[in-house]
């Protein structure tokens, strides 16, 4: 039992705390209410990124996403990631569910860019402390394995061998021996990407952030970001 809870971990890596810029936009919305508009570039920066380098804003640059890996993966149990939150029938319940709600409350507001604001604010919030609290009853990023931006941009991500110059890709080389999986420990995803020896087009999950934990925590240095066309 103690080895399944602990299964998943935490692996501190450097990098920017660009979490504040979350931290900054929620306080700046209260202040001046049309600043909340801003969260459009959070909702459409990841999609449109997704169709050239798969999830890599949700690695690289969500202030949530960074929240989750730098501050709340520190004090997670790491427990396992529900399945069912994973499956395509919830995601798109969730992504249709949050977007009716976000729609509806747009509509209310519309010819209010101050009154927009909030709607976007709101929103923010409300999804943030879903997933604090599952971050805190399962593993840091289980928010980011159903939400609605993560699964389109999924959806969106190159698959295939063929993939644009700029795609990058993890992949386990020759060299894994697939024993120690400890790139699936310390992968924020809970993936599995050493079952990608072999594969001349790396790690095809298309949820996979790449983050680059996992090649940042192989001790064989079995594991290499590259690019695959």
């Amino acid at each position: 039992m103690s080895n399944k809870k602990n299964y998943h971990r935490h692996l501190s890596v450097p990098g920017k705390p660009i979490y504040l810029i979350l931290f900054v936009y929620l306080v700046l919305t209260l202040i001046w209410p049309v600043v909340g508009l801003a969260a459009i570039v959070c909702m459409l920066g990841p999609v449109i990124m997704a169709v050239w380098r798969g999830r890599h804003w949700c690695g690289h640059y969500c202030p949530r996403g960074n929240f989750y890996d730098r501050l709340l993966s520190r004090y997670s149990p790491h427990r396992p990631i529900p399945q069912f939150v994973r499956r395509k029938g919830f995601r798109i319940f969730m992504l249709f569910f949050i977007f009716a709600m976000f729609g509806i409350q747009l509509y209310f507001a519309w010819g209010d860019w101050g009154a927009a604001g909030m709607v976007f604010w709101r929103i923010i919030v409300m999804t943030t402390v879903v997933g604090i609290v599952l971050a805190f009853i399962y593993a840091p990023r289980t928010w980011c394995s159903f939400c609605p931006m993560g699964t389109l941009s999924a959806w969106v991500a190159p698959k295939g061998e063929k993939t644009p110059s700029v795609f990058q890709n993890v992949g386990a080389t020759e060299s894994c021996t697939q024993r120690c999986q400890i790139c699936a420990r310390v992968c924020p995803m809970q993936l599995k990407p050493y079952e990608s020896k072999g594969e001349p087009s790396g790690y095809q999950d298309p949820d996979c952030i790449k983050c680059g934990k996992c090649v940042k925590g192989c001790p064989t240095k079995a594991m290499e970001m590259s690019h695959h066309q």
